[in-house]
């Protein structure tokens, strides 16, 4: 119905949901995987650097709105 797999589905809606607490909010990386349904934050980093083509550490220094570094 949406066009990909279940688990093509859910990875987009974490990554998605990943993303945007990457730019809005001082949450670890840590925190972020554990927030979006993943225990290992390595594995997350992972999935995360195939899907946007950069870590998440660097998708936030490139992101991060103003607001949320005050």
């Amino acid at each position: 119905m949406v066009g990909m797999s279940p688990q093509a589905y859910l990875l987009d809606v974490r990554i998605r949901q990943a993303c945007t607490l990457l730019t809005h909010s001082d949450l670890t990386i840590t925190n972020i995987a554990r927030s979006v349904g993943y225990e290992d934050s390595l594995y997350f980093s992972r999935l995360f650097h195939r899907k946007k083509g950069q870590t998440p550490s660097q998708y936030r220094s490139t992101h991060q709105s103003p607001e949320s570094n005050a």
